[in-house]
Parts: C-alpha cells; structure tokens; sequence
C-alpha cells in the first residue's frame, strides 16, 4: 500500500508539472529578435552599452513582448548579422567572429532538443523564423551591379527560408510565424547608400515570393496548426507613413538615427563600427525616434510590433483574422498606453 501510494504521488506530481508546463515561443533570427546573443557571443562587446542590455535598440525588442504577453517561455537564438545561411552569403565574418546563421540555430536546436517532438506543450509552442535583411546587405553591392539579379536572390532566399520552416516542422514544431522582410528602403542606411530604390524593389519581390511559397508549404505540410506572415514590411509601411500613428506613439523623427558615428559603407563595416558609435547630440531621448540606428526600430516601435503580434497570434488561435490597419494600432497605442518610453525590463 505504501508503495503504491509513492507511485500514485509520483504520478500525480509529473501529471501536475506536465499541466502546469508553459508553452515557448522558439525565436530564429537576426538582430530584430536577439535579445543578447552576440553581446554574450563577443564577451560584452558588441552591440555596446548604447544599445540597451545587448539588444539592437533602445529598449526590449518585439519578441520578448510577444512571450510576455502570450505567457510563454522564451527560447531566442537570434543573432545581429546573421543571415539565413552562410553558403550564400558574402557576410560570414566579422570581427573574426562565425556569425551562426538561422540555418547554424536550427542546428543547434536540433542538436540539443533530439525529442522535442515528443514535448507536452508543442501543440502551443510557436516557432517563429524571422531573418533576410542581412542577406539583402551583405549582396547589395552585386544587385546595385547587376551581378546577382534580384530574382536570383530572392528565389534562392525564399527557398532557403521555407526549407528551414520544413526542418523546423519535421522537428516537431505545428505553429509557424515566418517574417518577411522590414521595408528596408525607409531606413536611414537606405538613404545614406541611394539605395531606396533598389531596397523597396526588392523587399517588395521577395516579400510577394515569400507569402506565395510559404503559403503552398503550409497547406501541403502534414500536422500543422497554423502558419502566419509576420508582416514586418506591412508594418514598416503602415507605421512610418501614418502621421496619425507617429503622433499617437509619440515619437518625433522617424527620419534619421538616435545613434551616429557608424559606418555604413558595408554591413560589416557598420557592425564593426557600432562598437564606437556615439548618441547623436541632438537625441538627448532616444525613445522619441523611429531609428534608434541607421537600421534598427527604437523601444517605441518594437513594443507596438510586439502588441500587433500578440493579436495577431491569438486571432490564428481562434481561427479568425486580425488585419493590419491604421485603426487597429491606434487602438493598440490607445488601449495599452504605448506612447510613451517602454518600461526596462520588458512589463506589459
């Protein structure tokens, strides 16, 4: 009796844990999601200590928003520089340091987790592969050429990306949200390079390739749950061209960058550089920018990216559609009192 009382205690505690598990939100990607990697990575050194607690911003980024607001765990391997992967791109090393790829993560996830199909909470668990940008950085000098076509780069990069979604999900992974690419053009980096023109060009085709064949992939995969277009672009688009947006977030210049100093005359050069960048003297609040650097959003906007995803999510959990319009996150802003420097650490 007594033994069978131990096992019958024993079983109700794993019963009671397995329960009591939270679901996590498995985050893949570059410089938009990491949340310290490459500061741990280079031993403290890069982003500095103008950029808040390893993130490339000012604040807490979007996905640590978004876990807290689902409450879930978070697992972030992103990396700033990193591409989707290394074989077919030019940016492989900087600072002597291997810049793992979103291709390296999902290696290393698997490597590490060899029975996470098995997990109790992976019917909740939320992958989300988000990355592109450095790829379109590290070959902008061969597209402004002519010397890698831009219906090469995007087809071998929409490629690569839904074959990592594929990997993720034979690892056992049912819910997907697949970023595209931010509306690059709209970036200070894209000003300074006279580069407008081509990033818009090409975030626009591959944006389109990638919907087109994620979409295909998500209704011929086996066991999904749901699968979603985290709309980076969209929301670049929808946020910086809306006065009435700008006004309700609070934020003054969504032109040009809190931090000054870097180079940008590659993307190399600008990782490096950050190391030495200074606040811009004319930035004495660096909440109140769109940019906080020639590329990255300032705390501002990556908590209404955040917000937005969270509704976003549990619209797909309901089976039903949350659309990305003005008046939507104008009632984020208003409802959640956004418009006003994000509270550090990351509080919802």
């Amino acid at each position: 009796m007594k033994l069978f009382s131990c096992i019958s205690l024993a079983a109700a505690i794993i019963v009671a844990s397995v329960q009591a598990a939270k679901p996590t939100l498995y985050v893949f990607g570059d410089s938009l999601s990491d949340i310290g990697t490459l500061k741990q990575l280079t031993l403290g050194l890069l982003p500095p200590s103008s950029y808040w607690q390893g993130r490339f911003s000012s604040g807490p980024v979007w996905n640590e928003y978004l876990a807290k607001l689902l409450d879930y765990n978070l697992y972030c391997k992103a990396i700033g520089g990193s591409t989707s992967d290394n074989r077919h791109s030019t940016l492989v090393d900087i600072l002597n340091i291997n810049i793992p790829s979103t291709q390296d993560q999902i290696n290393f996830f698997k490597f590490t987790n060899p029975l996470y199909i098995l997990d109790s909470t992976r019917s909740k668990d939320i992958a989300v592969l988000a990355v592109g940008p450095n790829d379109f950085f590290s070959e902008i000098d061969n597209l402004a050429s002519g010397a890698l076509s831009i219906s090469s780069f995007i087809d071998t990069l929409s490629n690569t990306v839904v074959g990592q979604l594929e990997q993720l999900r034979k690892a056992g992974f049912k819910n997907f949200i697949v970023g595209n690419l931010a509306a690059i053009q709209y970036t200070p980096y894209a000003g300074q390079h006279n580069a407008r023109a081509l990033a818009a060009t090409t975030t626009n085709a591959y944006n389109k390739m990638l919907a087109a064949k994620a979409d295909a992939w998500a209704r011929s995969a086996k066991g999904m749950g749901f699968f979603a277009i985290g709309d980076i672009g969209e929301f670049v688009e929808a946020t910086i061209n809306s006065p009435a947006v700008i006004q309700a977030l609070g934020l003054t210049d969504v032109a040009n960058p809190c931090i000054e100093g870097i180079n940008t005359d590659s993307i190399g050069g600008l990782l490096a550089s950050i190391m030495n960048c200074s606040k811009n003297p004319s930035c004495p609040d660096a909440s109140l920018y769109y940019f906080f650097d020639p590329i990255h959003p300032s705390e501002r906007v990556h908590r209404l990216f955040g917000y937005y995803s969270k509704e976003l999510v549990t619209a797909l959990l309901q089976g039903s559609t949350y659309n990305l319009t003005e008046a939507n996150l104008l009632s984020l802003i208003s409802a959640n009192k956004l418009g006003t420097p994000a509270p550090k650490p990351v509080q919802v």
